[in-house]
Parts: C-alpha cells; structure tokens; sequence
C-alpha cells in the first residue's frame, strides 16, 4: 500500500489523463411499429419475378378469351350443320315426293288400262297389266309408298277430295265413301297424295265434315 500511495503521490495527474472507453449498443430495438411490420411483413419479389408473373397473368387471360372465342365458333358451327342438314333432308324429301307422284300417275294409267280391258276383254292382257302394278306397286313399297283404302269409312277432307255424291242408301251411310275413283297413298304416315271419292249423302248438299275433330297428318 505504500508503494501504490508513494506511486500515486509520484505520478498525481495519471488518472485524469487516462482514455475514456465509449460502447455503442448495436442490437434492434422494438418499438411499436416495427413489431406491426414485424407481424405483418409485405413479400417482397425481385423486379424480373414480378415481371414474369405479369406476363403469365395476361398469357392467361388471353388464352381464356380464345379458348371462350372457340366454344362460340364450334356452337356456330354445330348450328349452322344442323339448320343444313334440315334443309337438304327437306329437299331431298321434297324432290322424292314429287318423283314418287309421278310414278303415281304411270300407276293411275295402269288401273285404267285395266279397268279398260274389262272382264270381257283379252284375259292375256288384263292379267299382263295387272301383274306390272303389283310389280310397281312393290317398287313403292319399298320406299315407304302404301295405297288408302277409305271405301266405306267417314269422309275426312284431310285424306280425300269429294269430286261426286251420290244418295245413302241408309242414314247410317251419310258422308261415308262409297268409291275410290282414284286411289290415294301414304308416304309413311303422311299423305302423299290425297284420294279422289264418291261420297254418300242423305240429302243434296256439300259434304259435311267429320263430327270429331281430326288434325291433319303433318305434311299434308
């Protein structure tokens, strides 16, 4: 102690000019908005990251709007094939029921050739023209083609064309046909061509029409 005491008495102004030590303190503080943004942090994204991602979206959307352009073309599409087909079935059923009426005439010349032969005449060519109508009339049938038989049932101006009357020979009779002066047919379950009749009727007068409502055939 007494060397330290006469050291000091020695050296008296040592301790005043030694150096002053300084520390910073360095570590993070919290305060409160960095504790918010602490909670809460915002992603943050390189700019060529960003970039890209905003490409990809709008390559997106345009493909959606392409892709919806497309389904409207096909469903444009598909409806004008269909409204097509429609027309051309029409008129290949149109051009088929006015070739098959024609051949209904060459028909019609048959039944008369026939009914000209009459049973007094040649029995070879009765029998020869009535075996060519069968023929043609299986020709028809094939394609859908079937003659009416309407003598003896009511009247239906859907189906027949009254062009004669005749007196009923009971009340039960009125407006039922008589004759088939020519022969009506069907194509399938539409007319092709209505029958040509006689029709019986109690008293002078226009044929009257069915007492039940019949709703013509489609495409009469």
């Amino acid at each position: 102690m007494k060397d330290v005491d006469a050291k000091g008495k020695e050296n008296p102004g040592r301790a005043d000019t030694a150096s002053t030590i300084r520390v910073t303190d360095r570590r993070h503080r919290f305060d409160e908005d960095t504790a918010a943004d602490a909670t809460e942090p915002s992603p943050r994204y390189p700019g060529l990251v960003t970039e890209l991602k905003e490409r990809a979206l709008a390559a997106e959307s345009k493909l959606s709007e392409a892709l919806n352009l497309l389904r409207k073309r096909e469903a444009e599409a598909d409806d004008f094939r269909a409204r097509l087909r429609r027309e051309m079935e029409r008129r290949s059923r149109t051009e088929m029921e006015s070739w098959l009426k024609e051949l209904l005439e060459v028909l019609d010349s048959l039944d008369r050739g026939i009914g000209a032969a009459g049973p007094g005449g040649p029995s070879v060519l009765r029998d020869g023209l009535a075996k060519i109508r069968n023929q043609f009339l299986s020709i028809l049938s094939r394609h859908g083609v079937q003659p009416m038989a309407l003598t003896g049932t009511p009247y239906d101006p859907h189906l027949a064309e009254a062009v004669a009357l005749s007196p009923a020979a009971a009340p039960e009779d009125d407006s039922k046909i008589l004759e088939e002066l020519r022969p009506g047919y069907w194509l399938g379950d539409q007319v092709l061509r209505p029958a040509q009749v006689r029709v019986a009727r109690s008293s002078p007068g226009v044929v009257s029409e069915p007492d039940s409502e019949k709703a013509p055939p489609s495409g009469s």
